[in-house]
């Protein structure tokens, strides 16, 4: 059982504590790169206190004559940092297997990331032939060669350790965690879901779409992937669905709001955020109706259900 890999190797407080910090110091060394070129270009630059505020505040640094493509390498950078010291803190500190956080047999199924990619994927340009069908006119193909190419590589070899952090740090480390002081399986999927909606609390998204929607969003997105794994009994389904999300949103359709600005192939005017809510949702249930049969999933007891050996009055 997923959860029950959490009693592997050694799990006092004091350790999941030192491992949140290491992680929370990586994610700060990795930001360090860009706060430093940021700093020295704001002071050469001449604009004022406020229109730095406004950049920081949409992650939108082309003011500063900063490439796009090395904003978004150096942002990435934070989330590298951080797998690093996650993977330190759980081998070194807790003396666990690396692999105990993604799933109990310790071997890393592939197929499963990669059909999970291509499956999220396809229903997620399904969806948004949906949307372009429905309100074309906000839809603008912006192709750059010399710039799309670049940010294809990172999409390929950045990106998915960016997805990769934050799926071992939440639906891995963190709720294998809780399930250690938990007599149900339902609350370790609901407090990370819950976090994982607050890390995103000073994306730009939550300004431009209102606090309720965005969170709804978030939160839903977690208990998805939460679901995904516990169901799944391992990390590899959320893993790819992850990695799908921000690839498909670096590459194919990007908008003014969105906390990575990119040079994707289309850049949208507009964003209903409901309809798009509402898209994702009836996308997640399509998903898990079709990888629930594929892969047999067994009884829902599996989300909410008693922790084993946890049963006891």
């Amino acid at each position: 059982m997923f959860l029950k890999s959490a009693s592997i190797g050694e799990n006092e407080w004091w350790q999941y504590l030192a491992t949140l910090i290491l992680v929370g110091a990586g994610t700060l060394i990795g930001q360090l790169p860009l706060t430093a070129i940021l700093i020295a270009k704001a002071a050469d630059s001449g604009l004022s206190q406020a229109e730095i505020a406004e950049m920081a505040e949409t992650m939108d640094f082309s003011k500063l004559g900063l490439d796009q493509n090395l904003t978004i390498f150096l942002m990435l950078l934070a989330f590298v940092f951080g797998l690093v010291f996650l993977w330190i803190g759980v081998r070194f500190i807790h003396k666990k297997p690396f692999n105990s956080i993604i799933n109990p047999t310790l071997k890393i199924n592939w197929k499963k990331i990669f059909f999970s990619f291509g499956l999220w994927m396809a229903l997620a340009i399904a969806m948004e032939f949906v949307f372009y069908l429905l309100n074309p006119d906000v839809y603008t193909f912006q192709f750059q060669p010399s710039q799309f190419f670049v940010l294809l590589l990172i999409a390929i070899f950045i990106f998915p350790l960016q997805t990769s952090f934050e799926e071992l740090m939440f639906r891995g480390y963190l709720m294998q965690g809780i399930g250690l002081l938990s007599k149900y399986k339902w609350i370790p999927l609901l407090l990370t879901s819950i976090g994982f909606g607050t890390m995103h609390l000073m994306n730009p998204e939550v300004k431009e779409f209102g606090l309720g929607l965005s969170m709804t969003y978030y939160i839903g997105v977690g208990l998805f992937l939460g679901i995904l794994t516990l169901m799944d009994n391992g990390l590899e389904l959320a893993l790819g669905v992850h990695a799908a999300t921000n690839i498909y949103s670096a590459l194919f359709v990007t908008f003014d709001a969105s906390a990575v600005q990119t040079a994707a192939l289309f850049k949208t005017s507009e964003v209903n955020m409901p309809f798009m809510l509402a898209g994702f949702f009836v996308t997640a249930i399509v998903f898990i109706a079709i990888v629930s049969k594929k892969y047999k999933w067994g009884s829902w007891d599996n989300c909410y259900g008693l922790i084993e050996n946890k049963n006891e009055n």
